[in-house]
């Protein structure tokens, strides 16, 4: 194990890394999450949420009181040190450039092993007006394991996250994985208030 391993290890480099998000967050921005019963507290489960800000990772990870684990793109890990504190936070790399097998291994991997992965549905940031990715439903669906619909928008400073009921995937086909990307998308759209503001 290197030195930076050492410094990052996510035993305790991920409960001190979240305890000081979550304070600096509540303290400086505010932060109001609803739905909380939404998300299992144990056991493999896929959060899917929208993407708007590079903010939305951390306020979404701090926002439950399970460890959440996010794929991120691969580029955060090109340097030891940026590499070291993704891992510490227990994130794991995706290139987003094709079908990734390694990432997709990873994921169920974690989810078969009863850990809760993060994906935004669009797969990188945006405003909302790209179209949805297919890879929350898929891994769901592989793994057997609930897909929990998350959204997170600004209200002035202040962040809002919410959780939707959790969904069961009943299919194994690609459309099955289509149609409940889709439900996501609408259970995701049907949270976030109109007059909220999305963008980053």
């Amino acid at each position: 194990m290197t030195l930076l391993e050492r410094l990052f290890h996510p035993a305790w480099f991920m409960p001190f890394a979240t305890m000081m998000v979550r304070a600096y967050v509540r303290l400086v921005y505010g932060l109001r999450v609803t739905g909380l019963e939404n998300v299992p507290d144990e056991g493999g489960a896929v959060v899917a949420c929208n993407h708007v800000s590079s903010w939305d990772p951390p306020v979404v990870g701090v926002s439950i009181d399970r460890k959440l684990e996010f794929m991120a793109k691969k580029e955060l890990f090109a340097k030891p040190l940026s590499a070291a504190i993704m891992r510490g936070l227990r994130a794991f790399p995706v290139d987003r450039e094709g079908q990734d097998i390694g990432a997709i291994k990873e994921a169920l991997r974690r989810l078969k092993a009863g850990r809760a992965i993060g994906i935004f549905v669009q797969g990188t940031r945006n405003a909302g007006d790209a179209a949805a990715l297919d890879g929350a439903s898929y891994l769901a669906q592989r793994a057997g394991v609930p897909l929990v619909p998350a959204a997170i928008w600004r209200e002035g400073r202040a962040f809002h996250v919410a959780f939707g009921p959790p969904i069961l995937p009943t299919g194994r086909t690609r459309e099955d994985a289509t149609a409940l990307t889709q439900q996501v998308v609408q259970e995701i759209g049907a949270m976030i208030p109109s007059a909220a503001r999305v963008e980053a």
